[in-house]
């Protein structure tokens, strides 16, 4: 662990303004400079290595935060083979090659798991492993329209599971969400502005089950510009717009179900933010060591809603770019712990299980050929 200042909470709040503004529509009164928060030495390490039986690059993965098991993909380059396996989030060990052939057709990609520990997996068409654990594909899922799952918003607590991807369909594919219960197989749609948040604009999306809402991000990456959001009502599918905090675009985001708090991390200040997503206010602090730059700021974010922590992972955390580190953040934004021990770049996102504290992570780069587990 590299040594690390101590410094004293300084706050930096963010309040949205409502008078003046359009009905549904917030705009910030004036941006929150990032601030230092303390950093506590806590004891923290790494974990298992998954090391898939098919030696090549993980083409997807996530774990059952309800139980220890996990699955994931992989790609050889060389051979042009092709697998699926599980594994034990324990001890690391494969637990079965589900599938494995050649990648002359269509290779396999670990879309997520959703609630009951189902699997969504990609292989030509969306199929699933009705449970994870039994170790095998049960079946398919159809989604409502020509879609191309980008990413699935975290949630194994309810059965509603939100998808952000692009209409195929289409030919500008442009973006959209769609809402499903994967093992009744239903979904319905609701379009997105794409003005907004079209895929230029790399979004990224969050689920809290508990207000039935979704939190959608995306800039357009320019230094001066921040963020924009929306906060979906999944009922209706009405979408109230604000502009955030930071600059940017958004590389992270997750929500604590509990508090109702969103963390995210924007590209170019290595800010991370924590909004109230209730009072739709905000601060925003900066990563340990990053001196606001882009080159030091945080990738993908996990968050745990029963310890009310924000998981972050940061590609560069210092002057050595072959040295990777995952964050441990409260809802204070002060940092917690510090995780060493990894090599990853941007678009790595952390998987956790908050009961057992634990998570893997896709490593080391460029390879990405093992998952390193880590304690937190």
């Amino acid at each position: 662990m590299s040594s690390l200042p101590r410094t004293a909470p300084t706050w930096a709040i963010l309040a949205l303004a409502l008078a003046g503004c359009s009905a549904g529509s917030f705009q910030p009164t004036q941006g929150a400079q990032a601030a230092a928060h303390t950093i506590v030495r806590r004891a923290a390490g790494l974990g298992p290595t998954v090391r898939p039986k098919l030696n090549g690059t993980i083409e997807g993965f996530d774990i059952d935060q309800n139980g220890t098991d996990g699955v994931l993909a992989n790609y050889n380059s060389r051979s042009l083979r092709v697998s699926l396996e599980t594994f034990d989030q324990t001890t690391g060990k494969i637990t079965k090659v589900v599938r494995k052939g050649s990648s002359q057709g269509a290779g396999y990609v670990v879309d997520g798991i959703v609630a009951n520990d189902i699997g969504i997996v990609k292989h030509d068409r969306y199929q699933v492993m009705d449970p994870v654990s039994g170790n095998e594909i049960t079946g398919e899922w159809t989604p409502p329209l020509s879609f191309e799952i980008i990413q699935i918003a975290e949630n194994q607590s309810t059965p509603k599971a939100v998808m952000l991807g692009y209409d195929l369909g289409k030919s500008s594919q442009p973006t959209a969400l769609v809402v499903a219960d994967v093992a009744k197989r239903t979904a319905k749609t609701i379009a997105l502005d794409q003005a907004i948040f079209s895929t230029g604009a790399i979004p990224v999306i969050a689920q809290n089950p508990v207000t039935n809402q979704a939190l959608i991000g995306a800039s357009d990456g320019g230094p001066p510009t921040k963020p924009t959001f929306g906060l979906v009502d999944l009922s209706s599918g009405k979408i109230t717009v604000f502009t955030g905090l930071g600059q940017g675009d958004v590389d992270g985001i997750g929500i604590d179900s509990k508090t109702n708090t969103a963390c995210t991390t924007t590209g170019v200040d290595a800010g991370v933010e924590f909004y109230n997503l209730k009072t739709l206010t905000g601060f925003e602090v900066q990563l340990p060591n990053s001196h606001g730059s882009e080159l030091h700021s945080g990738a993908g974010v996990a968050v745990d809603s029963i310890h009310h922590l924000c998981i972050i992972a940061q590609p560069v955390p210092g002057s050595n770019t072959s040295e990777s580190a995952i964050w441990i953040a409260d809802e204070s934004g002060d940092f917690l712990q510090e995780i060493t021990g990894f090599d990853f770049w941007f678009g790595v996102w952390p998987a956790i299980n908050p009961t057992k504290r634990t998570g893997f992570v896709e490593n080391p780069r460029p390879s990405y050929d093992t998952l390193t587990g880590f304690s937190y």
